[in-house]
């Protein structure tokens, strides 16, 4: 099966891998972080920190074997121009948080520490078309590893994903960087796909995720103009 990959030198749509990224994690902040009908589709791994004995403020903790569940019913429905974004792994701070007690108050150790907190452990992704055999989303993740330039984070007070991160940010602006894996596919053929991926890094965090993708037939384009036949 030959797909069509962003090459990690490539640009699309006249954005980078390092651009992409940072509107991937706006979007997973946002108050609506679901697919639309948009000409691209952004997969996410778990998100789902909870805090020991329901206090709020208190240690938060994520499951080790919870898997992000997009299959079957609650998988998703694409026509065959839509590009796909798919996170593998990610690390996201911004100015003014603390990392392992030091506030974070410059840039270059902005980049230092989302760097750092995405080192140190593993990462995969694979692929099967239904009828098909599974295979490696791509050879080798490790050259999909990219860094977002320092952008403004819009964090609304109504992000549906917020309160389930490790340490929630509150509402507001940040300049913030990401750090992960990602890989951008230009489009699928018609058919129906799994996608796996996940990973997890030094610390405690781990995800794993499961999409079915149904493909279907590009519908946009089939307005008969019949402005010709005016009588």
């Amino acid at each position: 099966m030959k797909l069509s990959i962003v090459l990690p030198t490539e640009t699309f749509r006249g954005m980078s891998y390092g651009d992409w990224i940072a509107a991937w994690h706006q979007w997973l902040l946002s108050d609506n972080p679901n697919y639309n009908g948009e000409d691209i589709l952004f997969l996410r791994g778990n998100v789902d920190y909870r805090p020991f004995g329901g206090k709020e403020h208190g240690p938060r903790y994520l499951d080790p074997k919870a898997v992000y569940d997009r299959t079957q019913g609650k998988g998703e429905t694409i026509d065959e121009r839509t590009a796909v974004l798919i996170a593998i792994l990610t690390s996201q701070y911004h100015i003014g948080e603390f990392y392992n007690g030091r506030k974070i108050t410059s840039i270059p150790y902005l980049r230092y520490v989302a760097n750092k907190d995405t080192d140190g452990g593993s990462i995969w992704a694979t692929l099967t078309k239904k009828g098909g055999k599974t295979t490696k989303l791509v050879p080798d993740l490790k050259e999909y590893r990219f860094e977002s330039p320092l952008y403004l984070l819009s964090v609304p007070k109504n992000s549906k994903l917020r309160t389930k991160m490790d340490y929630p940010p509150k509402p507001g602006n940040y300049h913030a960087i990401t750090v992960g894996y990602f890989v951008l596919i230009k489009s699928l053929s018609i058919g129906t796909y799994r996608f796996k991926f996940g990973g997890s890094n030094a610390s405690a965090y781990h995800t794993n995720s499961v999409y079915d993708i149904n493909v279907i037939k590009n519908r946009k384009n089939n307005v008969i103009d019949e402005s010709g036949n005016i009588k």
